[in-house]
């Protein structure tokens, strides 16, 4: 019994933190992932983008967090720290099993000539 309510403790705590976890979109060109914990209105993480076939990498170290903002319901306003430098926002919001990542200021992809889209849909993912 005493596992069973461990059991059913850690799910509901997973179904709050909807944004926490590893989350990818690929295709041919480009392999961009997202490690997010959202702890209370809280939302930090990392980002690794790689896109132009490999030519632009904006990826944070594994200890560095390149993502902070907070949220509200199933939405959170982000800002993001590129590599190249410079800092963009975001909005993110989950539906179903997707989150979407919007992009409102692209400045620092612009500066580093990465071609990275304004609208990205990501999975969520275990990982590897």
């Amino acid at each position: 019994m005493k596992n069973f309510t461990l059991c059913l403790f850690f799910i509901s705590f997973c179904s709050m933190a909807g944004f926490s976890g590893h989350w990818e979109s690929n295709n041919e060109s480009k392999s961009l992932t997202l490690d997010l914990v959202e702890k209370e209105n809280n939302i930090t993480g990392r980002y690794c983008f790689i896109t132009n076939n490999g030519n632009r990498i904006d990826c944070a170290e594994d200890d560095d967090i390149n993502i902070n903002g907070v949220t509200n319901n199933n939405i959170a306003s982000v800002s993001f720290e590129s590599t190249f430098g410079g800092v963009g926002k975001a909005t993110l919001s989950i539906q179903d099993d997707e989150l979407k990542y919007t992009i409102s200021d692209n400045s620092p992809f612009i500066g580093a000539n990465m071609s990275v889209p304004r609208v990205i849909i990501f999975k969520k993912t275990q990982l590897k």
